[in-house]
């Protein structure tokens, strides 16, 4: 395991409520998922797979990073994660977990056998939350590449709790 990949699973370690047993688990089955509490550590936004795609072009293209990004296949959705303490609904389609809510994230370095989430961008060392401001400018500037994606709809940038 290098330091970057020790480091990465310390950000997991951090965010479970028993971290010694979530090492210990992934020491002998790195193939398992985790349980992982929202607004722990991170809060998760969810929204549309293919929304999230134009976000992330955003984030990587106009404010240059990548958040750290897990998609979810089966229900077409992927989680940015921004910093605790900052949930809310933006609108239909884009939401903050609420607090206590279990997120299954798989390895950082292991595709997983026992679900079908994966990471688009693992969090890291090099990979910080994202403000929710940046999240806001993000969404509002993929906006107009989504109106093309009938399924997603529009976000406001003044509007939702967040």
């Amino acid at each position: 395991m290098t330091a970057a990949l020790a480091d990465t699973t310390d950000w997991f370690l951090a965010a479970h409520p028993h971290p010694g047993r979530l090492a210990d688990e992934w020491a002998v089955h790195p193939r398992w998922t985790a349980q992982l509490l929202a607004g722990r550590a991170w809060d998760a936004v969810a929204m549309p797979y293919s929304f999230g795609c134009n976000v992330l072009d955003v984030c990587e293209t106009l404010q240059g990073y990548r958040p750290a990004a897990l998609a979810d296949g089966p229900n077409r959705r992927l989680y940015l994660f921004v910093e605790p303490g900052r949930g809310g609904i933006w609108d239909d389609e884009v939401w903050t977990l609420p607090g206590e809510t279990w997120l299954t994230v798989p390895h950082p370095q292991y595709r997983p056998y026992d679900c079908w989430a994966r990471w688009l961008q693992p969090p890291g060392p090099a990979t910080e939350l994202m403000t929710v401001a940046e999240l806001r400018r993000a969404i509002s500037l993929a906006t107009p590449a989504s109106r093309r994606h009938p399924t997603v709809l529009s976000v406001s940038v003044e509007g939702g709790v967040l």
